[in-house]
């Protein structure tokens, strides 16, 4: 399985090139979005990765190869779903290495420190998006769902900051003052883990789906 997901970051070094070049145009271009900045760079830089990894093994016939190998279908399906963890990781690496640059040579830009709640905000969108991208990809392949893929990619990209902004206005209806009041009188930890919570369970969900899709398919 680890050879697998080394495969997915080697065949796509100038695209990983080009995902950093990416991030940092986010932190210039969208200074007005304030801390909704980096969860819509890291949404762009983890599914830029993902989905040319997915591409270009279409693309080579890589999948025919693999399934004519004895690599059993659930570690082809978990390295995709581990890849995109590494580049979540990558990503939040590249943000505070570009940050700290910033702030050294005093770039004038304003940039945030990765605080515990932008991580797990960030972490949030990212685990939505490929949590519905991988069972479509598994289940159509990547060349049938090219325009599904875009529009999903600009969907959760510009999203995040429209939800943010959204929530915002929104802070005296009931429901979302109900979720605000029970986080506010539990501690980090519980919040932490929580939100943790529904992320694995989501998440496990789109694997097992992403599984049941794969094992359908004929090659």
């Amino acid at each position: 399985m680890l050879s697998l997901i080394i495969k997915d970051v080697l065949v796509q070094k100038k695209q990983l090139i080009f995902a950093i070049v990416y991030l940092a145009f986010v932190l210039v271009a969208f200074q007005g979005m304030g801390e909704a900045m980096f969860p819509m760079g890291l949404v762009a830089f983890t599914y830029l990765l993902s989905m040319t990894a997915c591409a270009y093994e279409e693309k080579n016939k890589a999948e025919l190869l693999l399934n004519s190998l004895p690599i059993k279908r659930v570690d082809i399906v978990t390295a995709k779903y581990l890849s995109m963890i590494l580049y979540t990781i990558l990503g939040m690496f590249a943000y505070k290495v570009m940050t700290t640059i910033i702030n050294l040579v005093n770039i004038p830009l304003k940039t945030y420190p990765l605080s515990l709640e932008i991580i797990i905000g960030s972490l949030a969108v990212v685990c939505l998006m490929t949590g519905i991208w991988f069972p479509i990809y598994f289940k159509f392949g990547y060349m049938k769902m090219r325009i599904a893929t875009f529009v999903l990619f600009f969907l959760f990209f510009f999203g995040s900051s429209l939800m943010t902004s959204f929530l915002k206005t929104r802070q005296d209806s009931q429901w979302v003052e109900g979720i605000i009041n029970f986080f506010e009188s539990q501690n980090d930890f519980i919040i932490t883990l929580v939100l943790l919570s529904i992320i694995v369970l989501y998440m496990l969900l789109s694997f097992l789906l992403s599984m049941w899709f794969y094992n359908k398919r004929e090659f």
